[in-house]
Formats: structure tokens, sequence, C-alpha cells
């Protein structure tokens, strides 16, 4: 009965444990499921290699190849406005009326007239030539100058003697430092021999430690003598001596060695004060020969320079000749005054008659009402309203010429430019008319921002209006490209332009599907694709699209 207990138990603990592996199972499954439905969902396309169009794109409105300035003579009041910006003139159509008021151009041009007549008259009154005055300015102007000469051949010699003064200071420097270390050197070495000792408390020591070894011999000598070999302490007497001799032989060797090399180094130490005494006195010398000489450079720096000396000779020699040339001149003048002033005096009726002719002109048109349009075409622009005061030649409106044909422009970078050349056709996108044609007539730099940008002008023939809009595609031209990614599929943050390659990863449960950033450089593009250079090869499949924001390293799933 037990047995079957026993059984039955094991029976429901394997039941139990099977259960559980199921549900375990069936969650891990479900949980999967789940998380795999909560990833942000990505539509893919692959890389590939193929060819992409360049094209130009862009929109400019339609004008007139050339205008004219409206102006009017003399200064006028607006009294009415005929026309504005976008209308159609013909040629002879009015465009502005004025007030009756004041010609203030014509009141300038009779001031201008009665000044001239004046200055004409006052000219017939000059008296002859003095020239006093200028040969005074002539001769101190040759004095300054030979002033300035000696300056400069004092200036030139003393630049010689500063060049000269200052390589001699520098090689003085430079042996002043030399010598310098030479001293400390020997200094350092006799402080060092210094501290060594005394020769001749040396050769005492020894004399005297010589003194007490013959003493002791003398000493050993007589216990010998006495010893007979019956009293123990005289044989032991003797042997203490002879062990203290044999100490005091040993003192007497090293004080002998070390007067020895006391000696030696005396010698040496002799010849080093002497070496260092006379290097103490050759640094003197430079020091002196230094001091002099830089003394000698700070004075001679002091002194006018040669260029200065020479800059000051040339204006001298310039304001000599200024006036020598100008009284040449005036004397020519001054003897062709009597050959040229009726000539002076039928030049200076001529103008008195031009002007006398400006102011009958004036007289003519102050009473002018009203201006034209001199040709047909489309007003563009115009600057003043009624009640406002115009001057001379000021611009009051710009008309475009219809007859000089029509132009557009549109904005593009440099690198954009490179693609388009003069006569290249253009397609024009948003107009159906096989009749209208555009052509590249010029691409100059953008005034506006020269260093980025360019201004294409298009030539546009056809049945266009001023005004209209157009769209331009221009410079396709073909390359291929190792990696071709959809348009859609490249961004562009901060650190610039990017791809999301999705990258697959195996696992029990099935694959996983991550994303990772791949810097890329956009080379051309087209409608629809790209062709780039970087961290994307063919075959990869990048991002086109996607359900949620995506980042780098997020885990996404496919779109089905």
């Amino acid at each position: 009965m037990e047995q079957e207990v026993q059984t039955s138990r094991k029976e429901l603990i394997k039941k139990i444990a099977v259960i559980f592996l199921v549900v375990l199972l069936v969650l891990t499954f479900f949980s999967n499921t789940i998380m795999n439905y909560s990833l942000p969902e990505v539509a893919t396309e692959p890389v590939t290699s193929g060819t992409v169009s360049n094209k130009v794109r862009g929109q400019g409105t339609v004008e007139t190849n050339s205008d004219y300035e409206v102006t009017v003579s003399g200064t006028r009041v607006i009294k009415e406005v005929k026309v504005q910006a976008g209308d159609t003139v013909e040629k002879g159509q009015v465009l502005f009326t004025f007030e009756e008021a004041e010609n203030t151009e014509l009141n300038d041009a009779e001031d201008a007239l009665e000044q001239m007549e004046l200055d004409y008259a006052k000219s017939l009154l000059t008296s002859g030539p003095d020239y006093t005055s200028d040969n005074n300015n002539i001769k101190d102007a040759k004095e300054d100058l030979e002033a300035a000469i000696k300056a400069q051949e004092k200036a030139k010699g003393n630049d010689k003697k500063l060049k000269t003064a200052k390589s001699q200071e520098e090689k003085l420097k430079t042996q002043v430092s030399s010598q310098q270390k030479t001293v400390n050197e020997l200094q350092e070495k006799v402080e060092e021999y210094g501290e060594v000792g005394d020769y001749e408390s040396a050769q005492a020591k020894v004399e005297s430690i010589s003194n007490e070894l013959a003493l002791l011999r003398v000493q050993l000598t007589e216990l010998r003598q006495q010893d007979d070999g019956s009293d123990p302490e005289i044989t032991q007497s003797i042997h203490n001596k002879e062990l203290e001799i044999n100490i005091r032989e040993s003192d007497l060797k090293a004080a002998q060695k070390e007067a020895e090399n006391l000696k030696k180094i005396g010698g040496d130490y002799t010849k080093l004060k002497t070496d260092l005494k006379a290097a103490n006195k050759k640094l003197t010398e430079l020091q002196e020969a230094l001091t002099k000489k830089s003394e000698e450079v700070t004075e001679l720096s002091g002194v006018m320079s040669l260029a200065d000396a020479k800059a000051d000779v040339k204006m001298k020699q310039k304001a000599l000749t200024d006036l020598l040339l100008a009284l040449k001149t005036r004397k020519k003048e001054d003897s062709l005054s009597q050959q040229s002033a009726s000539l002076d005096m039928q030049a200076a009726e001529k103008k008195i008659e031009e002007q006398r002719e400006l102011v009958k002109k004036l007289k003519s048109g102050s009473d002018l009402k009203e201006i034209k349009s001199k040709e047909a075409g489309v007003v563009s622009q115009v600057d003043f309203k009624v009640g406002d005061s115009v001057t001379a030649d000021t611009p009051l409106a710009k008309i475009q010429l219809a007859d000089s044909g029509y132009v557009a422009k549109i904005t593009v970078t440099k690198e954009q430019a490179k693609l388009i050349k003069t006569d290249d056709e253009a397609t024009i996108e948003n107009v159906w008319d096989n009749d209208l044609k555009a052509t590249v007539k010029s691409i100059k730099a953008d005034p506006e921002n020269p260093n980025q940008n360019m201004i294409v002008t298009f030539e546009v023939k056809g049945n266009v209006n001023v005004g209209q809009n157009l769209a331009f595609s221009v410079g396709e031209r073909s390359n291929r490209y190792d990696a071709v990614v959809p348009n859609n599929a490249v961004k562009e943050d901060s650190k610039g332009k990017f791809v999301l390659v999705v990258t697959v990863k195996g696992t029990p449960l099935g694959n996983r599907y991550k994303v990772k950033r791949a810097d890329v450089e956009v080379l051309a593009s087209d409608d629809t694709s790209s062709g780039v250079s970087g961290g994307v090869y063919e075959y990869d499949n990048v991002v086109t699209n996607s359900s949620k924001p995506l980042e780098e390293g997020d885990q996404v799933r496919l779109k089905e």
C-alpha cells in the first residue's frame, strides 16, 4: 500500500513538472510575441549599386531682359501717379503729372551763368607773374636737401659702425659667458682642494710618528738586552713593545702616504689658485670691454638711422623737384599766356554761351506738366507717390522693355553650379508648352552670399508673362555609384548625414532586428535615389520609414 502511494506521488510530480514546463513555454512564446508587437515597425530597402542622375532644380520669376529708368529734369512735385508696378504701358503713355512750382534747376543754372560771366570779367584783370616767392622756396628747399645729404653720409658711417659694434657686442657677451663659466669651475675646484688639508701639518705628523717609533725601537732594544728568559714580565713587555712598534709603523706608512698626496695636491692647488686669479682678471677685462661696447651701441643707436636719413633725402628731393617743376610749368604757362589769352577767352565765351543755351532750354521746359514713357514695356518699380518732391535725374520708376526678351533667375549652391554650364538647355517642369524654351545664359556669384551660392540666369523664349513663376531642371548627368539608397533613407542631424542599417541576430525564439547608424556622404541625388559613400555597402538593408522615432541600437520589427 505504501509503495502504491509513493508511485502515485511520483506520477503527480511528473504531471506537475510537465504542466509547469508547458505553461513556461507558452508564456515565453506569448511574451516574445507581445514584445515584438510593441517594437517600432520599419520599412526597409536594400542598398544597390547603379547610376544616379544629377539634376539642379529651382524656381524663378520671369522678367524682361532689360529696363530703363524714368527721370525728369529739374525739381518737381508729383501731382498724380498714373501707373503702378505690374502695369503694361505703351510708348508715349503718361506716367506722372507734376504740380506747377518753381524750377530750382533753372535757378541754379542762372546762378552758374552769372558766376561764369563774373569770373570771365575778373580774368581780364589778371596782372603779370611774380616769381620771388617761388625762388625763395626753391632756395630753402636746396639748403634742406644739402643738410639731408650730409646727414645721410654721416648716418651711413654710423650705420656701418653700429653693425660692427653690435657684432662685437654679441661676441663679447659670448666670451664673458664662457669666461664666467671657466671662473665658476675653477672656483669650485679651489674650494674642493681647500677642504682636503695642510701638507705641513701632515709632514709634521710623519716626523712625530718617526721620532716616536725611533724611541720605541730603542726601548725594545733595551728590553731585549735585559731579557735572559727568567723574567716573564720582561718577556711580556717585549711582546707589547713589538705590537706597539707594528702599530706605529702602520701609522707612519699612512701618514707618509697622506703627506705625499697632500704634497701633490698642494702643487695642483697652487696652480688652481693661480689659474683662478688669471681667469678672474680676464673676466674683468672682458666685462669692461663689453660695458664700453654696449655704451657705444647705445650711443650709435640714438642717432638717425641710415633708412631714416635716406627717406629724409628722398622727401627733400621730391620737395625741391616739385618746386622746380611747378616754377617751370608756371613760367611756361605765363610765357604762353599772351599767346593763349585769346584762346582762353574764346573757351570761356564758349562755356558761357553753352550755359546760356542750358538756361534757355530750362526756361522752355519749366512749364513741364507731365512725363511720358519712351518705350513700351511693363512697370517693374514705382519709387514715388503723390506729393513727393523729386530732383533732377532721380529715377521715378523702372520699366522693363517688352522687346528685349525674357529671363528668370534661380539661386544654387557652388557644388550644384559645377553641374551646369552656359548654353545648357533647361526643362521647365510646371508648364506643358513645347514652344517654351529655356537656356542657361550666365552663372555668377550671388552678391548676398558669394562664398556659398551662385545665381543662374535663364533666357526664356516663348509665350510667357512678366511675373510668371517657372520651375527649372537643368544639368542632368549620370554617374555610377557602388552604394545607392532611397532618398527617404538619408537622415541628417548635427553630426551630419547618415542612414540606419538593419542588423539581424538569430535566437532560439527567432530573429531579432536592430538598427545601427552609418554616417555617409551624399555624392549625388536625383528624384528618388542618392549615391553615397561611407559605412554602408551593397545588399545592406536601410530604414526608409518607421512607426516611431529611432535611435542607435533600437530593436525593431520588419514591416510585413
